[in-house]
């Protein structure tokens, strides 16, 4: 496959714009099919994995969320459906609603032929590792699923200075990540294969801080720590090039993904992100793993899609403007 493999990028296709306007979004991303191949040209990409992780500050009880969730995954399977070779799906789930998000996995893995799962950090206030959780991270744990792990607005009551897109949502991301280290989650279900939005938020640049304090305050050795950093996956959307000498200090370019946010982002700062990167120092065989092995390596679906021309590909229905 030519060019970039994007791990993190939403599309609000009209059917999914639709229903957040009738569920009183604040707002509506901007997003279309022809805007999208533009980014793809622009970003030099391959193929995207498509992700609408579920606003459940928007729905109300268990079955709202089930029929959102259900809705915004089947809209963007249309999609995937009418380009196989371009896009791939990591499905919503309704959390925090267990049963729920049991039945969603199912449905998503064996009918619309999803690549893996999205997840908003914390659900209801209660991040991933939470005890109530553990039915839904062993189902992912069986099928050694890669999870994008998605941040949204922190718990408690919001704030609006400043936007909560401009630091919040990078600390619920890195206490998240610290929520699956301290609870032992990452031991318990090994199988599932953790992105971490937006370069890990915080976590890189606070790593030596944690690993020097870890043992102290929670009894967790640094040397553990460290091999918890290397569990996860770091997304890169929107954190070229200031978040890269802290990412690359942290991990191997083993564990760093390609990404944008794009429909999130606009284009004009994807493609910024884009070009800093392409300048930033790497080794092409570093780059080559972020670019596209390291993706490949936990999204087998895709690589045999890729390596033979088929897969799970019955996602019928097309998908305009």
């Amino acid at each position: 496959m030519n060019g970039r493999i994007d791990v993190h990028q939403h599309a609000i296709v009209p059917r999914v714009a639709r229903l957040m306007r009738d569920r009183g979004a604040p707002f509506v991303l901007p997003w279309s099919l022809s805007q999208t191949w533009e980014v793809f040209e622009r970003n030099r990409i391959g193929f995207a994995l498509l992700s609408n992780p579920v606003p459940g500050m928007l729905l109300r009880d268990g079955p709202e969320a089930v029929v959102f969730a259900t809705e915004v995954n089947e809209a963007v399977t249309e999609l995937v459906a009418a380009h196989p070779d371009r896009f791939g799906l990591f499905a919503a789930l309704p959390m925090p609603h267990i049963q729920e998000s049991l039945e969603q996995i199912r449905y998503a893995y064996e009918q619309l032929g999803a690549d893996g799962v999205v997840l908003t950090a914390q659900s209801a206030g209660r991040y991933l590792g939470a005890p109530e959780h553990t039915e839904v991270l062993a189902e992912l744990d069986r099928r050694q699923a890669t999870v994008l792990v998605h941040p949204m607005m922190l718990p408690g009551a919001p704030l609006d200075d400043p936007p909560s897109v401009l630091a919040d949502f990078l600390l619920d991301t890195t206490r998240a990540a610290l929520n699956l280290m301290l609870t032992g989650t990452l031991d318990r279900y090994p199988q599932i294969n953790f992105i971490l939005a937006h370069a890990g938020g915080f976590l890189p640049y606070a790593a030596s801080r944690v690993a020097a304090l870890s043992q102290q305050f929670f009894g967790l050795p640094a040397h553990r720590f460290q091999s918890y950093l290397h569990r996860f996956y770091y997304d890169l959307a929107l954190s070229a090039p200031a978040a890269l000498p802290s990412l690359l200090a942290a991990v191997p370019a083993s564990r760093i993904l390609y990404g944008t946010d794009w429909s999130a982002a606009p284009s004009g700062p994807v493609a910024a992100n884009t070009d800093a990167l392409d300048r930033y120092p790497i080794p092409p065989t570093d780059r080559a793993r972020i670019d596209q092995e390291n993706a490949l390596r936990i999204l087998p679906r895709l690589a045999q899609h890729l390596a033979t021309g088929t897969g799970d590909d019955d996602r019928a229905l097309a998908c305009t403007d």
